[in-house]
């Protein structure tokens, strides 16, 4: 029952002011009367009355707001017991042991593997065919560099007579009007065209004039007695020779100082 209530009741009392028509009161009425014709009584009572009305409420009102709280105080720490368990010294070395039981299982693994890794290397002797793969890649690549040299240097050697000729033509015609000139321009530059052409394939004329005799580029047609070279060494060139790298595609024609 709420306090609004209660006070309800309370004023719904009867409160009798007038004497009977025996003139004689029962104890009951008696006092029913004396608070009647007494104010301060009646509004002390009421006052009283009123009290322990609220107090009632206020206590109904503190256990309802004490259970919530005891609830959610209990469902905060119902949530700590596993952390509690997972935190535990027990529970953490049997996860240590489980740990260490781990690794020393994949260690065993691991030492079969190599084990047999090593068993099937001696018996197939991977390290020698490893060997064998490389040198015959390094023989391939030899050899298909060297057969692009030989074509290389076959090339040149049907171009040397076109070389040759161009440049006996030079050696011999001297322009005089503009427009020889102008026809020996045009063959030079023909010419230059041919040996930027060898430049890219890596041909390229041997050393002759002033150099030191080099039988393996050399051949020597004639010796001749000079005041400006020393003895052996090349006075003359009669024909260019031609390389391709190391391999040699013509000896120059020369004359030796003797």
């Amino acid at each position: 029952m709420t306090a609004f209530a209660i006070k309800r009741i309370i004023l719904a009392l009867p409160i009798f002011t007038a004497t009977p028509a025996n003139g004689f009161l029962t104890p009951r009425a008696r006092s029913v009367s004396t608070l009647a014709q007494s104010p301060t009584l009646r509004l002390t009572r009421q006052s009283s009355l009123y009290a322990s009305a609220d107090d009632s409420e206020a206590s109904s009102t503190e256990a309802s707001s004490e259970e919530p709280a005891s609830k959610e105080s209990e469902e905060e720490k119902a949530p700590e017991e596993p952390n509690d368990i997972l935190n535990s010294p027990a529970f953490l070395q049997r996860k240590v042991e489980v740990l260490r039981s781990d690794v020393a299982a994949l260690d065993k693994s691991i030492e079969e593997a190599n084990a047999v890794y090593a068993a099937n290397k001696e018996e197939w002797r991977f390290d020698k065919l490893n060997e064998e793969s490389r040198m015959m890649q390094e023989r391939f690549t030899k050899l298909g560099a060297d057969q692009t040299a030989l074509a290389t240097v076959d090339v040149v050697k049907q171009m040397l007579n076109v070389i040759d000729t161009y440049e006996r033509a030079f050696n011999a015609i001297e322009p005089s009007t503009d427009e020889q000139h102008n026809i020996v321009a045009a063959y030079r530059e023909t010419y230059d065209k041919i040996l930027d052409c060898f430049a890219e394939l890596n041909v390229t004329k041997v050393e002759t004039v002033g150099a030191e005799f080099d039988y393996e580029l050399h051949q020597a047609m004639m010796q001749m007695v000079s005041d400006e070279y020393e003895e052996g060494v090349v006075c003359q060139e009669f024909a260019p020779g031609w390389v391709c790298g190391d391999r040699l595609i013509r000896p120059a024609m020369v004359a030796v100082t003797a």
